[in-house]
C-alpha cells in the first residue's frame, strides 16, 4: 500500500523492501545479459558478427562487450552457449 505524503509531494512506500545481497544482483545480470547476447549472436549470419552489430542488436554497451569478449573468435563463441 502506498500513501501520498502531504509535506513534499512524494510517494512514500508502507513498507520498505527488503535489501537484496549485491552479488546476486550481480549475477543475475550477468546471467540475462550472456543469454540476450548469445541468443543474438545465433542469429547473426557468419560475416556480419562484430561488437558493433551485437551493441546494436542487444543495448548491451559497446565498452562492455570489447572488454569482456575481445575478439571475434570470442563473439563467436558465444554461440555454442547452452543457456
Amino acid at each position: 500500500m502506498t500513501f501520498r505524503s502531504t509535506r513534499h509531494g512524494r510517494w512514500h512506500g508502507a513498507r520498505s523492501k527488503s535489501p537484496r545481497d549485491y552479488r546476486v544482483i550481480v549475477s543475475d545480470r550477468a546471467t540475462r545479459r550472456t543469454r540476450l547476447l548469445a541468443a543474438a549472436a545465433r542469429q547473426a549470419g557468419p560475416t556480419e558478427l562484430n561488437h558493433e552489430w551485437l551493441a546494436d542488436r542487444t543495448g548491451v554497451p559497446l565498452g562492455y562487450l570489447v572488454w569482456r569478449y575481445p575478439t571475434t573468435a570470442d563473439l563467436c563463441a558465444l554461440r555454442s552457449l547452452s543457456m
